[in-house]
């Protein structure tokens, strides 16, 4: 059925359609005469086609296609009026699917639109079903059992199936994407030139794994030889280039060894035979006529003449009677169809009277036509050595019960139904329990309830006949406690033999291991914190830090000081407390404290010692315990705060829940965090003294001889030296509060904001534009720029030295004029006066055909508007920089080279220098690349279009056969599988359309704040709050920008699972600045926060971080996940200085 959504404001016309359309008995009609109803309707209703007219009072057709397109893709067909051309074209620039006139003759309208309903409401289920058929062929990617792998053209690995995985020992796609194809270590030269032009190679190898896997990549990785059917198939494009190679993997190691050995058993077996080893008996059933070999015969001592005539008599004479009723019992068996084969292990008598065991084999390998058997063959094997073996056995048997016994590990034998059916004695040692105890139920009794069910997986395992290795659980002791147990574990059919060891000291040891990696990592933080900033956040963030790593219930620092009188007194002034303890930082008792006369006159002693206190509250002294009970301290531990010989006060450390013995390594950690402090308390004193010292400073910023300039980060002077007011003649008050230009030539103080801003980008080292005093007096100069602070603020401080008793050193100009690889020239008044010889060289003139002439007399330049255009700019500015111009040599030739000029003294005359770097070949090659890469985007386009092609038609050959296959036809999985690889190919080729958009455009400039915004205004958001703070940042981004905002805002709302805020934030660091997405939703799990970024990670998710990740490392920026599991997921985008502004700022361009 389709259902059709109507809106028309003209409901005669609504019933008109419906009644026209009537005789389509699939078609199931909704009207409305409004559009907001129509929008209405869409949020509670699903339809497969929308028909509405374009003009509606409250909003037309064009509005509602708007309001609908943010949320949905359903065809929309569009009603105009006659003569409403320009609506048809607006329609098509819409998006409309179909359009139609109301004019029309409403038998041909009724029909085009029935024709128009089921044309959309195809295309919108074809849609649907080639989703649902892409991620089907993702799972098949996921989920196939056989190893494949896809490499780049360049041989690169690109992608990596579950299977393949499997196969290494790898636990994520991240180990091998990268690698190379390992073709060179397994094919011949020749081969391999096969599959360069495109022949797909199959063959069986034994292949190493190292040759594939990096050496050492993973401790879990296998290594070593398999045997392996592998298959290389390159895929090729129209042009017949190659743009993947898919490379599958069949381990084949089991099978080989298999026929190894069934190869070598048959080898055995005919040297057997060919040896008499072997008896052979062939029976005529109906006659009684037995044939043997001479081997049937000698197992009993006989020569085959003894034996004649030799009869089924003969066998039975030999055998021993009560072997021959069996025997015959089974042989009736076989006849009758209940065996399939006849096999006995009988005595038979020997020539010298002892008796012998056999091992009688055969089968009926022929019948006659009545069912009944004519012929029986098979095989006598002297078994009397295995039997006497057996009987060894059985000796070692009771010998490894005794080792069973004695044994120290926990060994046992126990039933997939969960109960032990033997133990040995280590398990009575180990847990306390007798062995009827554990032995009475079932052993899930005794373990831990966190980890029944994980046992029980191991036990499903067992029972399908898998191995168990290193499994880990924990086992109930008798006086309750728990004991680690790792187990190593074998099925046999309903058994399962186990040997268990006690691994809980080690699981302990590796527990502090880890304990002592947290505080050195907290201890690590404190100090690159602390290093930094000295700010109150940055001290209660260390204590947090090194409060968590030692499990303590509340971290704290006195600060001391001495009153007027000279009374040491502490004050409570920086607190952390874990979740649910009471913070003591608002307790008044705890500010101004007279510590020596409150009790903690030891406490003075010993910490103004540089001692420690720690210890159990209840072990201290009384008069000492009366404030600590009052905080629920049970244990403390406090370091004194030192810097040099200054005592600052002390870092404290409490455990309120219970008592906590304090450690070597948690005393020392506490000591390091509290000599931080006292390296960060002593390096504020000594800032603060260096304030006390900004006064002498003042006196010697003004007797320096150089021009000293301080200006803010926009260039506006904020202080100037004495040196400044004198020799440029100006009063303070006319300078500061101005910018730093108007003391440069007022036609340079462009290039002067350009050297400013390239000395603090590190591209230059000085400013050579001279200083202009207040007369006019030009003073020459060499300036150095530099930032830095001043009174708190960023700030750019300007060093201007004056050379005016510096000479240019004519000599060394020369030689660098004339060795320069560019084309240089000097002129006055428009005529050359020199040049050097690479301009000669490359235009092919001679020194007497340039000297004296002016370029239009050569006639260099082949556009006469460019150089007036350089003649311009050098009148506007003095200088000209970087124009693209074309030139003429002697010979005719045309050149493209980048100009520059700039205007210069010779003996007090003006000249102008100027230099060409000739780029016509690179131009040349980068018009080919280009046109290469439009080539090359263009043959995109088309080869994925064909690719989907084909894909669509694979699609419909997939439903023919599903209806044509029975249900239950073993070809129904083959089907299967190839849909699943078809659904891949079709995600992939779409994927490749974004991939290809991504670096085309070039970067950016963007608001954020705008970007998200717009992003935010789609319907998918419209149930959360989002926040953004980011203000008027902007960040030079690829066009593909807004799909990152878009991607992370999708990403919590799908992923959160309870996200009701999100919030966009800018944060700015030394170096570089940080945009922050953060959620209020579950977060992401610690052991996902790097994978999240892998193509591969994750199932129905598409590609969306893998993308945003991608398209943000086009312009140097990095992601990465930094939110606690359980509060949320935050995502901070790190941006290089340079690639993010304040508004239309650009850092350092004002200058």
């Amino acid at each position: 059925m389709i259902h059709i959504l109507l809106v028309d404001d003209e409901v005669s016309f609504l019933h008109a359609v419906r009644d026209s359309l009537a005789h389509n008995e699939d078609f199931i009609f909704d009207l409305t005469s409004s559009a907001e109803e129509a929008l209405e309707k869409l949020n509670h209703s699903r339809y497969d086609v929308i028909v509405s007219d374009y003009s509606m009072p409250d909003m037309n057709g064009f509005e509602l296609l708007t309001q609908i397109r943010r949320s949905s893709s359903i065809p929309f067909i569009l009603f105009t009026g006659k003569g409403n051309e320009h609506v048809i074209i607006e329609a098509i620039n819409q998006g409309v699917d179909f359009y139609l006139k109301k004019g029309d003759d409403p038998d041909i309208l009724f029909a085009k639109l029935t024709h128009m309903i089921r044309q959309a409401a195809d295309k919108k289920s074809a849609e649907e079903r080639i989703q649902e058929k892409d991620q089907k062929y993702r799972e098949l990617f996921e989920n196939s059992s056989i190893a494949t792998m896809m490499y780049n053209p360049d041989r690169i690995l690109i992608d990596i199936n579950p299977a393949a995985l499997s196969l290494f020992g790898l636990p994520s796609a991240a180990e091998m994407k990268g690698t190379p194809l390992f073709m060179q270590h397994t094919i011949s030269d020749e081969n391999i030139a096969d599959l360069y032009s495109g022949k797909t190679l199959r063959y069986s190898k034994i292949l190493n794994i190292d040759d594939i896997v990096p050496v050492n990549s993973y401790p879990g990785t296998r290594h070593g030889l398999i045997y392996a059917d592998i298959s290389i198939i390159p895929h090729l494009n129209k042009d017949g280039t190659i743009s993947e190679y898919y490379v599958q993997i069949i381990d084949l190691t089991a099978q080989y060894r298999a026929e190894e050995a069934l190869l070598q058993t048959s080898e055995q077996l005919s040297q057997a035979i060919t040896g008499s080893q072997i008896g052979i008996w062939d029976w005529e059933v109906q006659t009684g006529e037995l044939t043997v070999n001479e081997r049937w015969a000698d197992i009993i001592g006989y020569t085959l003449d003894e034996l004649k005539p030799i009869s089924i008599q003969t066998w039975n004479r030999l055998t021993h009677p009560d072997d021959l009723k069996d025997s015959s019992d089974l042989i009736q068996k076989h006849f009758s169809g209940d065996l399939p084969f006849y096999e006995y292990e009988a005595r038979m008598k020997h020539k010298n009277g002892e008796w012998v065991w056999i091992h009688d084999r055969g089968n009926v390998t022929e019948w006659d036509s009545e069912g009944k058997p004519v012929r029986m063959v098979g095989t006598h094997t002297d078994i009397s050595g295995r039997k006497r073996a057996e009987e060894e056995i059985r000796k070692k048997t009771e010998e490894l019960d005794q080792f069973f016994s004695v044994a120290l590990d926990m060994l046992c034998i126990a039933n997939t139904e969960g109960e032990f059916t033997l133990l040995n004695p280590a398990w009575e040692l180990t847990l306390g329990w007798t062995k009827d105890e554990l032995m009475a139920g079932k052993f899930l009794d005794f373990v831990h309830p966190e980890d029944i069910n994980a046992t029980l997986d191991a036990i499903s395992d067992l029972a399908n006949q898998k191995d168990v290795i290193n499994f880990v659980n924990r086992y109930r002791c008798r006086n309750g406690t728990y004991r680690w147990i790792e187990w190593r574990s074998a099925p046999v059919k309903d058994s399962i033999y186990a040997a268990a060891r006690d691994i809980t000291e080690k699981r302990e040891n590796e527990a502090l291991l880890i304990h002592k990696k947290n505080i050195l990592d907290a201890i690590s933080y404190a100090a690159t914190t602390l290093m930094s900033s000295l700010s109150d956040d940055a001290i209660n963030n260390v204590l947090a830090r090194i409060g968590r790593a030692v499990d303590a219930s509340r971290t704290y620092i006195f600060t001391h000081s001495y009153t007027a009188e000279g009374r040491s007194i502490i004050s409570y002034s920086y607190e952390w407390v874990s979740e649910g303890i009471n913070p003591q930082m608002n307790d008044p008792l705890l500010q101004n404290l007279e510590w020596q006369n409150m009790g903690y006159k030891r406490w003075a002693s010993v910490l103004m010692q540089r001692g420690i206190i720690s210890g159990i509250v209840r072990d201290f002294p009384k008069e000492e315990q009366t404030l600590l009970i009052r905080q629920d301290i049970k244990s403390l531990a406090a370091m004194p705060i030192f810097s040099h010989n200054d005592f600052f006060g002390f870092i404290g450390f409490d455990h309120c829940i219970k008592d906590h013995e304090w450690t070597h390594v948690e005393i020392e950690t506490l000591e390091a965090a509290a000599g931080l402090l006292g390296a960060s308390f002593g390096r504020r004193k000594a800032e603060e003294e260096v304030k006390i010292r900004e006064n002498n400073f003042s006196t010697f910023f003004d007797t320096i001889d150089d021009f000293l300039f301080v200006l803010d980060m926009q260039g506006m002077m904020i202080k100037v030296n004495d040196t400044v007011i004198s020799r440029l003649g100006y009063r303070k008050e006319e300078l500061i509060g101005e910018s730093v230009l108007m003391v440069h030539p007022e036609k340079r103080r462009g290039e002067a904001g350009e050297k400013v801003a390239a000395m603090l980008s590190g591209t230059c080292d000085f400013c050579p534009i001279p200083l202009v005093a207040k007369d006019g007096t030009q003073i020459p100069v060499e300036t150095r720029v530099v930032p830095g602070v001043w009174d708190g603020q960023p700030a750019l401080f300007g060093v201007s030295k004056d050379i005016s008793e510096i000479t240019l050193s004519e000599e060394k100009f020369s030689k660098a004029f004339q060795a320069g690889g560019s084309l240089m020239a000097i002129s006055i008044d428009s005529v050359f006066v020199n040049v050097n010889k690479t301009f000669l060289d490359t235009l092919g003139y001679t020194w007497d055909e340039v000297i004296g002439k002016s370029s239009m007399d050569l006639d260099i330049f082949v556009e006469d508007g460019e150089r007036d255009q350089v003649v311009k700019e050098i009148q506007e500015k003095g200088y000209c920089r970087n124009l693209k111009v074309l030139v003429r040599g002697k010979d005719g030739r045309i050149l493209t080279g980048i100009f520059s000029a700039d205007i210069i003294q010779i003996q007090d005359k003006e000249a102008l220098l100027t230099i060409m770097n000739d780029v016509t070949e690179m131009i040349r090659l980068s018009d080919a690349l280009l046109s290469a890469n439009k080539k090359l985007n263009l043959l995109s386009s088309i080869t994925r279009h064909d690719i989907l092609n084909q894909v669509q038609a694979l699609f419909f050959v997939k439903e023919l056969l599903e209806m044509k296959i029975p249900e239950d036809s073993a070809a129904r999985g083959e089907l299967t599988l190839l849909t699943k690889a078809v659904d891949t190919i079709y995600r992939q080729i779409n994927f490749t359309k974004d991939y290809q958009d991504m670096g085309i455009a070039s970067p950016v400039w963007v608001q954020v704040k705008e970007v998200v915004m717009k992003e935010q205004a789609n319907k998918i958001f419209s149930d959360i709050s989002i926040e953004i703070t980011t203000g008027d940042i902007e960040v030079f981004v690829d066009p593909m920008f807004s799909k990152v905002c878009y991607n992370l805002l999708e990403n919590s709302l799908r992923h959160g699972k309870r996200v009701t805020r999100i919030t966009v934030s800018w944060k700015s660091e030394v170096d570089y600045g940080i945009l922050i997405f953060e959620d209020d939703g579950v977060g992401v799990a610690k052991a996902d926060k790097k994978k999240i970024f892998n193509r591969s990670f994750g199932k129905n998710t598409g590609l969306g971080l893998f993308l945003t990740a991608e398209i943000l490392s086009i312009t140097g920026l990095s992601i990465e996940e930094t939110g606690e599991e359980g509060k949320g997921a935050r995502f901070e985008i790190r941006i290089p200085m340079n690639e993010y502004r304040h508004g239309d700022t650009i850092p350092g361009s004002e200058l």
